[in-house]
């Protein structure tokens, strides 16, 4: 047996006060928060959870972002196609024209006229930008791809591939590579001071010459390059296109799995308010209870009688 003192009373009466004081603090704290894991002591595995949930919530967000910022890179790029298949459908019309025979000195003159314009405008395109970027350039996106130095075309740009990541350790390449556009606008294996008539621009400067000299059989030839470099561009097209319906895939299903991160990251952190509320006023219960019953607990001492 030992011998219960008063002090010992008001130690414990005070050790279990503050213990309710806790309880009623936290719950307190999770209605204010609106979340139940506020500290790591409050739960440590959940802890561990959430801060893995937040990871992949951040990680498919930036994702997001690396499409949506390739996508209009790609439209942009697919814009510039579209406009050089414009081009080149008014320069057949003007190329068939031209190959009638029936056309005088002054007609044939008008029409070389406009394809040199044309000419030019194709020359614009090849440095089409998106944002700071040329989208004909490879990976040298800073620089022009297309220069001209002392009368000649210089193809500045590279045949490298620009590369984002679109998932964990999935890279996606989003330029036109494989020389494809080189060999377009210059010509195959073209050195790059160059420009053979085996590339558009090279085909299109020919084809004025030749109507200017009135060249009707090397005219009607030019159809057939003509031809050949709109189905290039189709083919270009139809790969941009193929891959933007795969970037569109894949954004859809990272928005899927960012809702259900964040759905789990809510049932792990957020608390319920209602069954807060509820502990709370029992906590504040369980509080009052304890102050009423230390107050029979500290009773009246011998020194309050001799006062």
């Amino acid at each position: 047996m030992f011998r219960v003192t008063n002090n010992m009373l008001i130690n414990t009466l005070n050790r279990n006060l503050n213990t309710n004081m806790h309880q009623m603090e936290k719950y307190n704290r999770q209605l204010t928060t609106t979340r139940k894991i506020n500290t790591p002591s409050d739960n440590p595995a959940g802890l561990i959870k959430s801060l893995r949930l937040r990871t992949d919530i951040i990680e498919s967000e930036q994702y997001l972002r690396n499409i949506g910022e390739v996508i209009n890179f790609m439209e942009t790029t697919d814009s510039s196609l579209n406009d050089i298949g414009k081009i080149l459908h008014r320069v057949r019309e003007l190329t068939v024209k031209a190959a009638n025979g029936t056309n005088d000195e002054t007609a044939l003159g008008s029409i070389a006229d406009e394809v040199r314009e044309l000419t030019d405008q194709l020359k614009v395109i090849a440095n089409s930008t998106y944002g700071n970027k040329h989208i004909f350039g490879g990976t040298n996106v800073t620089e022009k791809p297309l220069q001209e130095d002392a009368g000649n075309l210089i193809w500045t740009g590279n045949d490298e591939a620009l590369e984002v990541e679109i998932a964990t350790g999935i890279k996606f390449q989003y330029n036109v590579t494989n020389g494809s556009i080189q060999k377009f606008f210059m010509g195959e294996d073209a050195p790059a001071d160059i420009t053979t008539d085996t590339g558009i621009i090279g085909v299109l400067t020919q084809l004025e010459a030749d109507i200017r000299n009135g060249e009707y059989e090397e005219i009607s030839n030019t159809l057939d390059k003509i031809d050949n470099k709109m189905n290039d561009l189709l083919t270009a097209r139809a790969t941009i296109g193929a891959k933007v319906n795969r970037l569109e895939l894949q954004k859809n299903r990272l928005e899927g799995s960012r809702i259900s991160f964040t759905g789990l990251l809510s049932e792990n952190e957020d608390a319920d308010i209602a069954e807060v509320i509820m502990n709370l006023k029992m906590q504040e219960n369980v509080y009052r209870a304890s102050l009423a019953a230390g107050a029979r607990i500290i009773q009246p001492t011998l020194i309050d009688f001799l006062r």
